[in-house]
C-alpha cells in the first residue's frame, strides 16, 4: 500500500508513457492506483492529485505522461507511502519524534524527507513531545511507581529532549506525588512474606526514590 515499484530505469524516462491501467482503491475510492507502460505504479491520493495540480485527466488508460509528470507523481506517491507508515505508527502507539524519526528511517526513508514529515506532523498537533512525555509518566506512576531519576531515565530512553524530560517530571512529580508513589510501592513490597527493612530500602532505591524519603518511610516500620 502507497508503495512504488518502478521497473528498471524508470526513475528518469526520456519520452512520454502511456498510462495502461488506473483504477480507485479504498473503502470509498479515495485513492488512485496508477500503472505505467514502463512498468512502475503509483498508489496516490485522489485528492492530492488535484492540489498538486497534476493532469487527472490524463491519468486514465491510453493517457500519456510527460517525463517530469511521472517525475512528480513518484515523489508524491513517496511521500504518501511515508506519511501513511507514519501514521500507521501513531495510531498503534504514542510515540516522539526522535523514535518516529529511527524507525522511518530504518524503513529506508531519506532523511531530507523525514524531518520534513515530522515538521509537519507536529504542526498537525499529531506529533507532540511533550504530551507523550506526560502521558507516559502519568502511566507509569500508576502502574509502576518510581523515583524522579528513573522517569527521566525512561523518558531519554523514549527520545524526549533531556531539558523536557526533566521539566515534565518535576511537573508531574511534585514531593507529595512522589511520596504516595513510594507509599503505593511500600504498601504492596510489604505484603510480600520476608521483606526486611533492609530489602525494602533497597527495592526502592532501585525504582529511584531518593534515601532521604527512604529513611523517612521506614524509620516507623
Amino acid at each position: 500500500m502507497g508503495k512504488l515499484e518502478p521497473a528498471e530505469g524508470s526513475s528518469s524516462p526520456s519520452a512520454n508513457l502511456r498510462v495502461v491501467a488506473a483504477g480507485q482503491s479504498g473503502t470509498i475510492g479515495e485513492r488512485l492506483k496508477i500503472t505505467l507502460s514502463d512498468g512502475s505504479s503509483f498508489l496516490l491520493p485522489a485528492e492530492a492529485l488535484l492540489q498538486q495540480g497534476l493532469p487527472v485527466g490524463d491519468l486514465t488508460p491510453g493517457g500519456e505522461i510527460a517525463p517530469e509528470v511521472v517525475q512528480r507523481l513518484e515523489e508524491l506517491a513517496q511521500s504518501y507511502a511515508l506519511r501513511s507508515r507514519a501514521l500507521r505508527l501513531l495510531g498503534a502507539s504514542a510515540q516522539t519524534a526522535a523514535g518516529l524519526r529511527r524507525k522511518l528511517l530504518a524503513r529506508g526513508a531519506a532523511p531530507s524527507a523525514v524531518q520534513a514529515l515530522l515538521e509537519s506532523l507536529a504542526r498537525e498537533g499529531l506529533l507532540d513531545d511533550r504530551a507523550f512525555a506526560r502521558g507516559w509518566v502519568q502511566n507509569r506512576l500508576e502502574r509502576h511507581p518510581e523515583g524522579e531519576r528513573l522517569l527521566v531515565a525512561g523518558l531519554l530512553r523514549r527520545g524526549v529532549g533531556r531539558e523536557l524530560a526533566r521539566e515534565v517530571v518535576a511537573e508531574l512529580l511534585d514531593p507529595q506525588a512522589e511520596r504516595q508513589s513510594a507509599v503505593r510501592l511500600l504498601e504492596k513490597l510489604g505484603r510480600r512474606a520476608g521483606m526486611s527493612r533492609e530489602r525494602l530500602a533497597a527495592a526502592l532505591r532501585r525504582r529511584g526514590f531518593s534515601r532521604h524519603l527512604i529513611r523517612e518511610l521506614l524509620e516507623d516500620r
